[in-house]
């Protein structure tokens, strides 16, 4: 299959990978020559293949996009731009081509409205840190079943599990993932347990990050936007709470910065941060 990949950051590089493994042809499309080369040379360095033999970078959208079967938008564009980008490529691609675009903070069934034939449009939202990997299928409201099966294939042609959801605010695995940290947050705030206990009662006590760890390796900032548009969206359910508000107005923002919920050392939670709840016992003299 030819695949179009529009946008050179994670995810666009990240879809290149998957594709040239599942030996897809990649067109990979940027405005910025050197930036596709980047993109190009990063994804050559984490395949057995030469990449060469597979991937061609372009600065030319109708080029990247002619002849392709599925074109993927990876870029990081707001609805407007991405409405705007995908109905030029509309203008280059046969009628069968499928049109996807991934982010949960976008709506597909709006980028969907700017395209003469929007039936073809679907999501494709890969979720992190799932093994299998698992990526949400999302269905606008203009979704052809044919549109719908077509990339249900695609992805499990990538040797990946496809989750069928709806077009709704932060799709399934960020609404439900939103929902756990804001809850973890605030069972901080009312010192119901330490930082690292909720993330071990979270996860059952597997080796794997809990929603606090999850919430400083997304950025706080991003959470609390995050959280204030499914807010808007959903109900007060989705409150950013108050001490996430205060993290972030002292440019505590998690990993990037260093701390957060946690001590970040070398890419790695080392020790909860002063944010962690003291939890003590009654007092020798109160006993009785």
């Amino acid at each position: 299959m030819n695949v179009a990949v529009l946008g050179v950051g994670g995810r666009g590089r990240d879809l290149t990978r998957r594709c040239v493994r599942a030996g897809h042809e990649v067109r990979l499309y940027a405005n910025d020559a050197n930036a596709v080369m980047d993109a190009v040379d990063t994804v050559d360095q984490t395949l057995d293949v030469p990449v060469t033999d597979y991937v061609t970078g372009t600065t030319d959208l109708h080029s990247a996009v002619d002849g392709a079967a599925l074109v993927a938008d990876a870029t990081d564009g707001d609805t407007g731009r991405r409405r705007e980008l995908l109905a030029e490529v509309e203008t280059a691609i046969g009628d069968e081509t499928l049109v996807a675009t991934g982010d949960a903070t976008v709506s597909v069934t709006a980028v969907a409205a700017g395209l003469q034939t929007p039936g073809r449009a679907v999501g494709i939202n890969f979720l992190d840190s799932t093994d299998p990997p698992l990526v949400e299928v999302v269905l606008a409201e203009q979704t052809t079943t044919n549109a719908r099966d077509r990339a249900t294939a695609f992805v499990r042609g990538l040797d990946c599990v496809p989750v069928i959801v709806g077009d709704g605010p932060g799709f399934a695995g960020a609404r439900l993932e939103l929902a756990a940290v804001a809850e973890a947050i605030r069972m901080v705030e009312a010192e119901v347990a330490s930082i690292p206990d909720i993330d071990r009662v979270a996860t059952r006590g597997a080796d794997r990050g809990g929603p606090l760890a999850r919430a400083d390796e997304l950025g706080l900032d991003a959470v609390l936007d995050s959280l204030a548009v499914l807010s808007s969206r959903l109900g007060p359910q989705f409150d950013p709470p108050d001490l996430l508000r205060r993290a972030v107005d002292a440019g505590r923002l998690g990993a990037s910065t260093g701390e957060g919920f946690y001590v970040w050392t070398n890419g790695r939670p080392d020790e909860p941060s002063d944010l962690n709840p003291t939890l003590t016992g009654r007092s020798p003299d109160r006993d009785n």
